[in-house]
């Protein structure tokens, strides 16, 4: 192998920003989506209209539409690439209803998580302080209690011990620094995301941060190589989660690998 370093942490989903339409103000833009949520490059076959606003230089306020004009989610954002997530976030079902709505300070849940059943009653509440759970109740759709059961469950890779150092460990064992990057010097941190579907497979990778053409292709060809997750899940059914890899390439005399926190996103 060639000398190098790289280190490869894994955070949350990153969202693309605009130009700026003032200093320090990324402009909003509107996107069309199709109904696994992959970004269409017009309205043809959208079924969500997406529409980000900046309210500073890193934060503020996406929301997806029906493209009747219903609102089918709306996530407030401390950090938007970083899917930090601070304020109120809600969604609706397709009948109108609010389906769900969570608040959240600095990225953790702080406050209220209510659930609802189309028909308008309530489904699942728990109070939150500091990320942690202090209430947690379930309901049926006739109003009666249930025996409470986690909220979320994560997608899990099939190696190792499933959790973030499987992730590190399969995606690091697969890059390869490529001759012409190194012939010239080329180093930095590439971020890569991908999308892990409700049937555990991989997909959508894509660059979001690129350095040089062949670490960025090397990247998305180590992702792209990544084995079958056991699908996340939200209050029992199978989502789709989206996670972005940074890999940082730096020549050097060794080899180092460092792995970090792994925060996935719910796709809405």
């Amino acid at each position: 192998m060639n000398n190098f370093t790289f280190l490869l942490l894994l955070a949350g989903g990153l969202w693309a920003s605009t130009s700026a339409a003032q200093p320090n103000l990324p402009a909003s833009k509107t996107e069309f989506l199709d109904a696994s949520l992959a970004v269409l490059p017009s309205a043809t076959g959208a079924q969500y209209r997406r529409h980000t606003e900046y309210r500073d230089s890193v934060g503020g306020t996406v929301r997806e539409h029906l493209l009747s004009g219903q609102l089918h989610c709306s996530i407030t954002y401390e950090h938007i690439q970083k899917s930090i997530l601070h304020g109120p976030s809600e969604s609706w079902h397709d009948n109108g209803q609010l389906a769900s709505h969570e608040d959240y300070a600095h990225g953790q849940l702080a406050g209220e998580r209510r659930l609802y059943y189309p028909g308008g009653q309530l489904k699942r509440y728990e109070q939150y302080q500091d990320g942690q759970r202090t209430i947690g109740e379930c309901y049926t759709e006739q109003g009666e209690p249930l025996a409470f059961s986690e909220y979320e469950e994560l997608p899990v890779y099939p190696e190792g011990l499933g959790d973030e150092r499987a992730i590190v460990a399969a995606v690091s064992r697969g890059i390869h620094y490529p001759a012409d990057a190194l012939a010239a010097g080329a180093q930095g941190q590439v971020f890569v995301r991908f999308v892990v579907l409700p049937d555990g497979q991989v997909a959508r990778v894509e660059v979001v941060k690129s350095v040089f053409p062949s670490l960025d292709a090397e990247t998305v060809r180590a992702v792209q190589q990544l084995r079958q997750f056991r699908p996340g899940r939200q209050d029992g059914t199978a989502v789709a989660f989206s996670f972005t890899v940074p890999v940082s390439y730096n020549i050097a005399q060794r080899h180092t690998l460092v792995g970090g926190r792994l925060s996935p996103t719910q796709l809405k």
